[in-house]
């Protein structure tokens, strides 16, 4: 088991920035739904780097975005 990251879709669509989007170095990986206004992460290629945690919590004070086991992530 290992660590991904786990976008809380409600709180996401409240900001609509994106901007997890642009700093997350695995392409394909932390992408941007338009239709749903919320940023969504494909676990498998998840490297669990927490960058985008940083930039969500700690940059823009969101809390959007969290590390999980990768089993054990809640829909």
């Amino acid at each position: 088991m290992y660590y991904v990251a786990n976008v809380d879709t409600k709180k996401c669509a409240e900001y609509k920035c994106k901007m997890c989007t642009d700093y997350c170095p695995e392409a394909n990986t932390l992408m941007f739904d338009n239709h749903k206004k919320s940023a969504w992460v494909d676990e498998n290629r998840c490297k669990g780097c927490a960058i985008c945690v940083y930039v969500c919590k700690d940059v823009l004070d969101r809390n959007c975005i969290t590390m999980v086991m990768a089993n054990a992530k809640e829909d």
